[in-house]
């Protein structure tokens, strides 16, 4: 891999090349998306002539049939300039041009003032943004394996989390794990978004999970670091049926889980109680499909005893959520605690099956 500064990469040049530029390639860290406030800053610093961070493109020519470059960072930066030339958004309304910032332009030219928008700046001041020059980092000859390192050193030497790396490596599997992320279930049930691909950990979870019960192994395989990231690889080179089959499965269980669960779910608000009630669904249809409109009733309140109980002392305890919060402590992947505390949430929902009126 090497990396060549390119020379004379202007603001003009970004948005002629916008068709050309792979703004999402597989291997891109994951990134919020930026607030306006941020969006204004940085045109704030392009027009006061500040130094902005580099962006870095990885060089595809004779490698992919439409693109000429992948962003490997700056998606941001890019979007916001795009954005800005298109008069999508405006100036800032505290935006003002720093004393002495101003290039060398001919008397009467009229300074941009906070609120505008690209096309009400001055036409002088239009064409010192676009010839604004970026810093702009061309990657040449690199494999994902060197993008995954040169990622860590752009982020001052932060590693990458296990979902990075896996979708960094690419693959069938990769690919699956990023489409299943994309279901609305993430976006309308979670109430956490997918800052440093949260959800693809999440979705390479459930795939792992269905893949096990299609293989006979049971609904609760090792979901640990080590066992996910040999799930992805061994499943680098998947058949395209055997994608579309491991896919439905995953679907099925999540329209389920869409069923039990509301939009921003607060029961949803950690990963790993995703997990475990997608794991009790996934249980709960097989033996009693009848009970699915009681589930989050039941979890809803099971959550609440485990609150209360928190604050008792030792006495008057429930030994059984003190079983459920064992287990819990003994490791949220482990296979046998994950069994155990599914176990215990159907318990409790066939108790109160049993203690509520089939009319009620």
């Amino acid at each position: 891999m090497r990396c060549v500064l390119a020379h004379h990469f202007s603001v003009a040049k970004a948005l002629a090349w916008k068709g050309a530029l792979y703004d999402d390639p597989p291997y891109q860290r994951a990134s919020s998306v930026w607030s306006l406030p941020k969006q204004q800053l940085f045109i704030d610093s392009l027009l006061n002539g500040f130094d902005v961070p580099k962006i870095y493109l990885h060089d595809l020519r004779g490698k992919h049939p439409t693109k000429v470059y992948a962003v490997v960072d700056g998606k941001q930066r890019l979007n916001t300039i795009w954005r800005f030339l298109a008069d999508e958004i405006s100036l800032a309304n505290n935006f003002r041009l720093e004393p002495g910032n101003a290039p060398d332009l001919p008397p009467g030219t009229r300074p941009p003032v906070a609120g505008s928008r690209y096309s009400e700046l001055d036409p002088r001041w239009q064409e010192v943004l676009r010839t604004t020059d970026l810093s702009v980092v061309l990657i040449q000859n690199a494999t994902e394996e060197d993008i995954e390192e040169l990622f860590a050193r752009v982020n001052n030497g932060a590693p990458l989390n296990a979902a990075e790396k896996r979708n960094a490596r690419g693959g069938d599997m990769a690919a699956l794990v990023r489409e299943v992320a994309r279901r609305p279930f993430f976006t309308d049930r979670l109430t956490w978004a997918n800052a440093r691909y949260r959800h693809l950990d999440l979705a390479v979870r459930l795939l792992s999970i269905e893949q096990a019960d299609d293989d006979g192994v049971g609904l609760t395989p090792d979901l640990t670091r080590r066992g996910l990231d040999a799930f992805v690889e061994a499943n680098r080179h998947l058949p395209r049926a055997d994608r579309r089959a491991l896919l439905h499965r995953v679907d099925s269980g999540l329209e389920l889980m869409e069923r039990v669960f509301v939009s921003a779910d607060p029961l949803l608000s950690r990963s790993a109680q995703v997990l475990l009630y997608y794991l009790l669904v996934r249980s709960v249809v097989t033996d009693d499909p009848d009970a699915i409109p009681a589930l989050r009733d039941v979890l809803e309140r099971f959550q609440q005893s485990r609150r209360s109980q928190a604050r008792r002392s030792g006495a008057g305890r429930d030994l059984v959520l003190a079983e459920f919060d064992d287990a819990t402590r003994r490791g949220r992947n482990d296979p046998h605690s994950v069994a155990r505390r599914v176990e215990i949430l159907k318990d409790r929902l066939h108790a109160h099956r049993l203690a509520t009126p089939r009319n009620a």
